[in-house]
């Protein structure tokens, strides 16, 4: 990081705006996904200093910052949940953001954080070792930021605030985001509040595991969870979890083998959210011919025997592989078997008129493209993107594209007219 003080360091101008300059590549890139007007106006973008727990731990800074690191994002994760995005900006500072939560409450949780983090390693609170900044502005490479007022946040909360979840409901159509599971089962998506328990945040998390379907060559599968960005609101609403490693054309016992693999997986995490609570809305992907197989059916319902309440409140069943030669009356089948045991049905399609004719009419409450299949980020994409909508028109109120290679894709994909996106894994060694 070059220019301006360290982040973290108490501003000697304490009312100004303070600029500083970002030099990570990660911390870049999740700036990248929080240059979102509404998302700063309402405040609820902020930074933590450390600088306190730097200067008492001193020379033994160098050698326990990893486990101070360690130990602060335990506690981010644990206060903030699963829609929370944080990322640690340099040594000593940590950017914050809270979509969906209005800015008292929001700077109101960063206090928290800072206060439990400094309590541990300081064994006191001293005014002066408090830093929680507001984000004003994102730019190329930059924030601005100025300090809470924090006397106010540790006063009574203004009635904006102690309402803020009916009021960030209330600002969009229909009361709620129309993909959360709680708005599919007819409550309010954002009643409930913040997860209080859960750690550690479900973007982020991955899997390998090598599978071996039967009389067939054995094959890597990696299991990712992505964020899901309600794109007429710019919040994360709703998580995916994603695979990769089997090619779409497989034998129906590679997709059997993918399949339970995810189940069990995504069982895993609702039980943890059944046990911690707070809100979740998890999309979970499983083949057609899986679910038309009542063998293999049977299979995946029985490892979610211990979470088939969290199933039905909390899990967005996406059923893939639906191209033109599924039957619309198996498919209609089919949705009716899965329907009462999740939140909702969503189909991935192929980009053609005749798979889209195909689950016309299905019960389908999202349908889905995946990203890799409108090449977005080639010649014309912009185009491919629009015309896909436009021929989806009509089939879900809910146009899904997942996958999508860079994150200034995003703003394409809102201004073709897709109502949520999700963003591709990332690759990793």
């Amino acid at each position: 990081m070059s220019g301006g003080p360290t982040l973290g360091q108490p501003d000697p101008a304490s009312t100004a705006g303070r600029v500083d300059r970002i030099a990570s590549a990660a911390a870049l890139a999740t700036l990248e996904r929080l240059r979102d007007a509404e998302l700063l106006a309402a405040g609820a973008v902020n930074l933590i200093g450390l600088e306190a727990i730097r200067a008492k731990l001193a020379e033994r800074w160098e050698p326990k910052r990893s486990r101070v690191w360690e130990h602060v994002e335990r506690e981010i994760e644990r206060t903030i949940g699963p829609a929370g995005v944080f990322v640690r900006l340099d040594d000593v500072s940590y950017l914050i953001a809270l979509p969906g939560v209005a800015g008292f409450a929001a700077q109101a949780t960063c206090l928290t954080v800072l206060q439990d983090v400094l309590r541990f390693f300081l064994g006191e609170l001293k005014a002066a070792d408090i830093d929680v900044r507001n984000v004003s502005q994102v730019g190329e490479g930059e924030i601005i930021s100025a300090p809470v007022d924090i006397a106010r946040l540790r006063g009574p909360p203004p009635p904006a605030a102690a309402s803020a979840a009916t009021a960030s409901a209330a600002a969009s159509p229909g009361g709620g985001d129309p993909m959360s599971a709680a708005s599919m089962i007819g409550g309010p998506s954002d009643q409930a509040g913040p997860a209080p328990e859960w750690r550690p945040p479900l973007a982020g998390r991955s899997l390998r595991k090598w599978l071996e379907p039967p009389k067939l060559p054995p094959f890597e599968l990696r299991i990712s969870v992505e964020p899901v960005w309600n794109l007429r609101r710019g919040l994360i609403t709703s998580f995916l979890i994603e695979r990769t490693g089997a090619a779409p054309d497989a034998p129906a016992a590679v997709h059997e083998e993918v399949d339970i693999a995810v189940f069990a997986y995504a069982a895993g995490v609702m039980a943890e959210h059944a046990r911690q609570g707070g809100p979740l809305t998890l999309h979970v992907p499983a083949h057609f011919t899986s679910l038309a197989t009542q063998r293999t059916r049977l299979r995946l319902l029985s490892l979610t025997q211990g979470v088939r309440e969290a199933m039905r409140q909390s899990m967005l069943l996406e059923i893939t592989g639906l191209d033109a030669g599924v039957p619309p009356s198996r498919l209609i089948e089919v949705v009716g078997l899965v329907r009462s045991l999740c939140a909702g049905v969503l189909g991935r399609v192929r980009p053609s008129r005749a798979a889209l004719a195909a689950v016309r009419g299905c019960g389908l409450r999202g349908v889905v493209i995946e990203a890799p299949l409108l090449a977005p980020q080639g010649a014309d994409g912009d185009v491919r993107l629009r015309a896909f909508v436009a021929a989806a028109q009509g089939l879900s109120p809910n146009l899904i594209i997942h996958g999508l290679p860079g994150a200034g894709l995003i703003d394409a994909a809102t201004t073709a007219g897709f109502s949520h996106a999700s963003a591709a894994p990332e690759a990793d060694g």
